[in-house]
């Protein structure tokens, strides 16, 4: 495990004409099995759906019902497969948290007021795929939990994007990422 490196009360921006860097999300496995058993289910959806529309449904209608629910199903696992070459980046004075496309969030690191390493606990455990707490305003983008994560906190909320297309607007920030150091050096001050 990385040690705890952390950063308390810092609002002033860090540089914004830097060069642009890029973090890992951590392994694929867990993201992986999880793309899998959508896919596995959104097939057996889609068969199921073709052979109760062909033995109930006239022909041109069962086959509109077969090219809806392919292409619906198809970009759901275009979604859920995005993690997996999915990187966070530092560019242009701007933190740009992904999941993919599942999640998003630009932080700019003047908005930040802590970000330290995330001890999870077994009362609030580390868990995978984006998320939003109605309650405290955190939005979660974890792509394996096996991972170290970084928690950021936020002078002011900032929009976020979870569930595909689900805007919120985000106090704090939960993110999985493999090298959490540098994430952690690129939010401190210059």
């Amino acid at each position: 495990m990385p040690s705890e490196r952390g950063l308390s009360g810092s609002s002033g921006r860090s540089g914004s004409s830097g060069p642009s860097r890029s973090f890992g999300l951590g392994g694929r496995g867990s993201w992986f099995g999880l793309v899998a058993g959508v896919a596995a289910l959104g097939a057996v959806e889609v068969l199921v759906l073709h052979l109760i529309g062909n033995a109930l449904l006239p022909r041109p209608v069962a086959l509109a019902v077969d090219v809806v629910a392919g292409v619906l199903t198809a970009a759901l696992l275009a979604a859920f497969v995005s993690p997996l070459w999915s990187r966070h980046r530092v560019a242009d004075g701007v933190v740009r948290l992904r999941l993919g496309w599942v999640a998003a969030v630009d932080v700019a690191p003047g908005d930040v007021v802590s970000a330290t390493l995330y001890r999870p606990t077994a009362a609030a455990p580390l868990e995978l795929g984006a998320g939003f707490d109605e309650d405290t305003g955190r939005v979660s983008l974890v792509r394996t939990t096996a991972a170290p994560a970084v928690l950021v906190g936020l002078s002011r909320p900032v929009a976020a994007r979870v569930q595909v297309l689900r805007g919120v607007r985000a106090t704090s920030v939960l993110v999985g990422v493999a090298e959490p150091d540098e994430l952690l050096r690129a939010l401190s001050p210059s």
